[in-house]
């Protein structure tokens, strides 16, 4: 019976792993393809969109940039944190679709790619989890007397 539910655990943290890994390469083809025909800009800081969720108050910086034809275009970052992570006046890199400068993100890093870091860490994770009990059960079965 122990080694029932040890073999299911194995794989539930192996469809764990392999959801988490088809979540990452998702948001890694977003996040490319989203750099798909835009141009760069640099963005000030303007104010903070307060996102309350409970208890919890999220701040979601808003930037102002100017687009290559001129336009002055005011959005809010895609990352909401519990802090305020740029002062007001703070310059960030922008990236913009060049049809539709409304569609915007802030250029770092960790606003782009923390979805699929996360995702991929834990999709490994899960994946070697469950190998490694479905071997440890494995060689458990393989010791018992026919």
């Amino acid at each position: 019976m122990t080694f029932r539910i040890l073999d299911l655990a194995a794989r539930l943290l192996l469809a764990l792993g392999v959801g988490c890994l088809l979540l990452a390469a998702f948001l890694a083809w977003r996040t490319l393809s989203f750099t798909s025909d835009t141009r760069t800009a640099t963005g000030e800081v303007v104010s903070y969109h307060e996102v309350r969720d409970g208890d919890t108050t999220r701040y979601r910086p808003r930037v102002r940039f100017k687009t290559a034809t001129g336009e002055i275009v005011t959005i809010n970052g895609q990352l909401a944190s519990t802090s305020k992570r740029f002062e007001i006046g703070a310059q960030v890199p922008m990236v913009y679709k060049v049809g539709d400068p409304m569609q915007a993100r802030v250029a770092l890093f960790f606003d782009n790619w923390l979805g699929p870091s996360i995702a991929t860490v834990i999709g490994l994770v899960g994946l070697a989890g469950g190998f490694l009990v479905r071997r440890s059960v494995r060689r458990e079965l393989a010791k018992l007397p026919a």
